[in-house]
């Protein structure tokens, strides 16, 4: 079963796509008609016009237009969201959290230069600090949520947006601290009920029910285990999977919601690769990479875009990754294997990294 779907970029997408370098996570527009992607190493975020197509032949992706941009304030860019078709929020590791409006793409090649509209610090209560990776929510017509997962201080705070107000934010709190370390991931679910973190230090996914109730001392109410690095993740549109991008693997791990619904622990039904063997091996520099990063998925048409540094770009059936007969065999004795890697990996590194090949 083909996962991987043709993708046909004008000769500016391939140029922007080989000048990116190191990527971190990705994400459409509202519309799904662009796709932002995070270049950490370049300082510079791209956003590509996109379309899929279908004829006789299969569907197919196209990236026609696309434009680069630049700032003083991008430092490590590493998170991004839409809060609207022209407004990005972009998380700097090394930075802070600003907010851009995204230009067009213009006939001149090359990044351009911009400046943020507004930047976002949180509160005196609720700092934003090491900005990794945010998602964002609409409370009402001029309202947004926005999380942000601070990394290095082991963090996710809210932050209430007004869109009259240009977006400033008028509420922040820290939303999430207990059992976190490196949250390195967020989204929430397409009704809001859920919040998934990828919890980099602890090897797993925590799942907490976005109620009125939530506060910083919560437990999660699920977790999503058997992935060494967890990155990007997403829930697809009907809530009963979620896709989570492993960077120490070739695979996008798929969970899927079981009769408890998201509550307790579950364990990978599938697992979808993304990278061929030499592309994953080459981008191994330390046990924490190599694999996929940033993730996100076009619910109108059916489509996951995935992005790694030495496979900047590339888009996948969502359909057959969720499919049952398209499940891994020997699916439990990997289980036991990742469970083995989870327990060298955290108590010695030096030990993983020769036993590293073992598990991809």
């Amino acid at each position: 079963m083909t996962l991987r779907l043709d993708c046909i970029a004008s000769p500016a997408a391939r140029a922007t796509l080989a000048g990116l370098g190191r990527t971190e996570d990705l994400v459409y527009a509202p519309s799904g008609r662009r796709l932002a992607i995070a270049g950490y190493a370049a300082n510079r975020i791209a956003v590509f016009d996109v379309a899929v197509v279908a004829s006789n032949a299969g569907r197919k992706v196209f990236l026609s237009d696309v434009v680069e941009f630049e700032a003083e304030t991008l430092r490590h860019p590493h998170g991004l969201c839409f809060l609207d078709e022209a407004t990005v929020a972009v998380a700097n590791r090394t930075g802070g959290l600003q907010l851009f409006a995204v230009p067009y793409a213009e006939r001149e090649p090359g990044p351009r230069r911009a400046e943020p509209r507004r930047t976002i610090t949180g509160g005196g209560n609720a700092p934003i600090t090491t900005p990794g990776s945010v998602s964002v929510f609409p409370l009402g017509r001029d309202a947004l949520e926005l999380l942000v997962c601070n990394n290095y201080s082991h963090l996710v705070t809210r932050h209430v947006l007004d869109r009259r107000q240009g977006w400033a934010s008028v509420r922040d709190d820290v939303l999430l601290r207990r059992g976190l370390d490196v949250p390195d991931g967020i989204c929430h679910s397409a009704d809001g009920a859920w919040i998934a973190v990828s919890n980099h230090n602890t090897h797993e996914v925590l799942l907490f029910r976005r109620t009125p109730a939530l506060g910083p001392e919560a437990a999660p109410d699920g977790v999503l285990r058997n992935v060494i690095c967890p990155h990007g993740l997403r829930f697809t549109r009907d809530q009963r999977h979620v896709l989570v991008a492993d960077a120490h693997a070739r695979y996008v791990n798929v969970y899927e919601r079981g009769a408890a619904g998201w509550a307790g622990v579950h364990d990978p039904v599938h697992m979808a690769p993304v990278l061929d063997r030499a592309t994953y091996l080459q981008g191994r520099s330390n046990p924490e990479e190599g694999g996929p990063k940033g993730i996100d998925i076009d619910a109108r048409m059916g489509v996951v875009a995935c992005t790694t540094q030495f496979q900047t770009l590339a888009f996948f059936d969502l359909a057959p990754m969720l499919s049952r007969s398209a499940r891994a065999p020997n699916r439990y004795a990997r289980h036991v294997a990742w469970r083995l890697a989870h327990a060298i990996h955290r108590l010695r590194p030096q030990v993983y990294a020769w036993l590293r090949p073992l598990w991809n």
